[in-house]
């Protein structure tokens, strides 16, 4: 696949060709290859929360480990570092091993 016109992170606009799910080379592709136009859009590294609230366990009404790890996905983060604001706290390596 290749992404047309993005606005890179250095600012600049270009194209970006992915194979195997990375960047092979920024700019060309092999004809025919599908294409996607990213005008007017940004292409970023995967970004990093350090402040995620996944709430699990305790509070699994208000969010999950999968359904906030996923919602992170959608919305470009690669890292999230969960709060250690559930109910238990996870402050032990038993604790962080639960949810793991």
């Amino acid at each position: 696949m290749l992404i047309t016109g993005a606005t890179l992170a250095d600012g600049s606009r270009g194209d970006l060709y992915l194979s195997g799910g990375r960047i092979a080379d920024v700019a060309s592709a092999p004809a025919g290859v599908e294409r996607l136009d990213a005008d007017g859009l940004l292409a970023l590294p995967g970004l990093v929360d350090l402040h995620t609230h996944l709430r699990q366990p305790g509070r699994e009404d208000a969010e999950t480990i999968d359904s906030g790890t996923a919602a992170a996905a959608r919305g470009g983060f690669t890292c999230v570092h969960a709060m250690a604001n559930t109910d238990p706290v996870t402050d032990t390596a038993e604790a962080a091993e639960y949810v793991a």
